[in-house]
């Protein structure tokens, strides 16, 4: 007689309860995080879009009713209680103006033009106790004027040649502009923000009319000659031991986009020691830019955390890669509904930190005496 042993195939229903359920408890944990991550970005942004731009801690406002419209993260007795915890740095008085100095000073070194007025009376025979000067500030309008280089053609009494004077050296040669217009182009589209099309109407006012391409042109032809200029800009400041990188979109005129106007980037080296900036345009945000631009240096660079310095200083052996506390503050500053004691805790040693920067910066620290 032969047994068989038949295998307990029957399905274990309270362990594939329990595995569900674990799975399910582990599904609602992942969505919690979620949540809560997609509600501090959806708070993040209504601050942004409604509430205060300010990013300083919060304080109390005499108007109550006004501020909880807009209390998205924090309410009003929790804004209270922060102001409270938080060490206050008061500003020093602002030192009021002495009567009689409201009066703005003309600069000493602007060329006085002297004008003498007799009184209307008759005054033979009096005698100057006195006098009375008041000085006004007057401007030269803008002149167009041409300038006539004639230089006379000799001829040798031997009859072994001519000779004539040799013209001035200018930025385009056998050109109509002088360098002085030239700058001067410059000077207002980039240090005013005067565009060309405007530049183009004013000199038209005065009585030429330059097409819109030939003053584009001569504008080039500056920057050419600027160029050795601007190489050693780059060698000064890629030669400092601290520097600041930052970029910033800057939409340019495109006839080749579709669009007429692309997406570029204006990168920014910035030598706070000896206040030294240098400007590097790209068509991009990738590593390119920082990548050649930052060969050679070796030193300090304050980022504000974009991931393109992490990839490419976060190992170097010569630039030691530190962040912007200003951008770590914010993140400190969108926890405050969610955990105020510990982001308190840091934003007020920050506000220490600021309230010694104000100090240093009142007396005038240099460098080394700030380091001490």
């Amino acid at each position: 007689m032969y047994f068989h042993v038949m295998e307990d195939t029957a399905t274990d229903y309270k362990l594939l309860y329990e595995q569900v359920l674990l799975e399910h408890k582990k599904a609602l944990a992942e969505k919690d995080v979620e949540i809560q991550s997609l509600q501090l970005e959806l708070d993040k942004y209504r601050r942004y879009l409604f509430g205060k731009k300010s990013e300083k801690l919060p304080s109390p406002y005499p108007d109550a009713a006004q501020t909880n419209l807009f209390e998205l993260g924090t309410t009003q007795q929790q804004q209270e209680e922060l102001s409270q915890t938080v060490e206050v740095v008061e500003k020093a008085p602002v030192k009021k103006r002495e009567k009689g100095t409201g009066r703005m000073l003309l600069p000493e070194n602007l060329r006085r033009e002297v004008i003498i007025i007799e009184p209307d009376q008759d005054v033979t025979g009096c005698t100057i106790i006195g006098e009375e000067v008041t000085e006004v500030l007057d401007v030269i309008p803008a002149e167009l004027f041409v300038k006539r280089y004639i230089r006379y053609k000799y001829a040798r009494s031997n009859g072994e040649g001519v000779v004539t004077g040799s013209l001035p050296e200018r930025v385009i040669e056998k050109g109509i502009p002088s360098d002085g217009l030239i700058a001067q182009i410059i000077i207002d589209k980039y240090v005013f923000g005067l565009p060309l099309h405007r530049q183009i109407e004013k000199y038209k006012r005065l009585g030429v009319t330059f097409p819109a391409s030939t003053v584009s042109d001569w504008l080039m032809k500056g920057w050419q000659h600027l160029a050795p200029l601007w190489e050693l800009l780059k060698i000064l400041v890629i030669n400092q031991k601290y520097l600041q990188a930052d970029e910033t979109p800057l939409k340019v005129l495109d006839r080749g986009h579709k669009n007429g106007i692309h997406q570029g980037y204006m990168w920014i080296y910035n030598a706070p020691c000896d206040q030294l900036t240098l400007f590097d345009y790209r068509k991009g945000r990738d590593q390119s830019g920082p990548r050649q631009m930052l060969a050679d240096y070796q030193g300090i660079l304050q980022v504000d955390g974009y991931s393109v310095y992490e990839k490419l200083f976060s190992n170097h052996p010569d630039i030691l890669l530190v962040y912007c506390m200003a951008h770590a503050r914010r993140k400190f500053v969108d926890a405050l509904p969610y955990d105020k004691q510990k982001a308190n805790h840091v934003l007020e040693r920050m506000q220490r930190l600021y309230a010694l920067e104000e100090e240093m910066r009142q007396q005038h620290w240099i460098g080394s005496q700030r380091l001490g």
